[in-house]
């Protein structure tokens, strides 16, 4: 490895850990945040995959954090496609503005838990979304409100649409199935923590 290639690859690891040390202090001040460590590339590319990403034209996402999966969404959906990200965290919030330059993407400050009127607001009518994926954290809301919000979630996807979540715990498992004609579930280990990747099918 040459010095170039050498001082490339420093620059980036020490972006990384920046990055990584920046993810878990926003973990340690925001209760709401349930992982310690941005989604892994493995991760991404599974949830990705479970989307079907190259054939949604209108995704919605819950939870963007640090833009992580946000940033590959807008790499690999469609030319046409249109994405709504919606983040509750400031600090997230903050970082994710940079995306913005992206005509694709619309980006929401707030709670998921309003994503029917949200999306009205965006255009993203009842019934015509693809696919809709999340990486908040169902664990951390009441079973009434996991119900209601997969209630709109459902709604609001094509009949044939996807809904794909993220989650360090099994608390959708039980209840997916009330709301979805079909649920797969993987899991994938290559995380930190280890993550379930669930797709329903409306």
């Amino acid at each position: 490895m040459d010095r170039k290639q050498s001082t490339k690859t420093k620059s980036g690891l020490a972006a990384g850990l920046k990055n990584s040390l920046a993810y878990l202090k926003t973990f340690a001040d925001d209760k709401g945040v349930a992982a310690v460590m941005p989604s892994s590339r493995y991760l991404v590319e599974r949830t990705l995959r479970a989307m079907d990403i190259k054939h949604a034209k209108k995704i919605i996402e819950y939870g963007a954090a640090a833009g992580v999966m946000t940033r590959k969404i807008l790499e690999q959906m469609p030319k046409d496609g249109k994405l709504l990200s919606i983040e509750l965290n400031d600090d997230f919030y903050g970082r994710l503005k940079s995306l913005k330059s992206d005509p694709r993407m619309s980006l929401y400050h707030g709670d998921v838990r309003r994503i029917d009127s949200i999306a009205e607001q965006y255009d993203f009518p009842m019934g015509d979304v693809d696919v809709i994926v999340s990486g908040i954290p169902f664990a951390f809301l009441s079973g009434e409100g996991r119900a209601q919000l997969l209630t709109k979630t459902s709604a609001l996807l094509k009949p044939g649409g996807r809904f794909v979540a993220y989650q360090v715990t099994t608390h959708l498992m039980p209840i997916l199935k009330n709301h979805f004609r079909a649920v797969k579930t993987q899991f994938e280990i290559r995380n930190i923590p280890p993550h379930f990747v669930f797709t329903a099918f409306k």
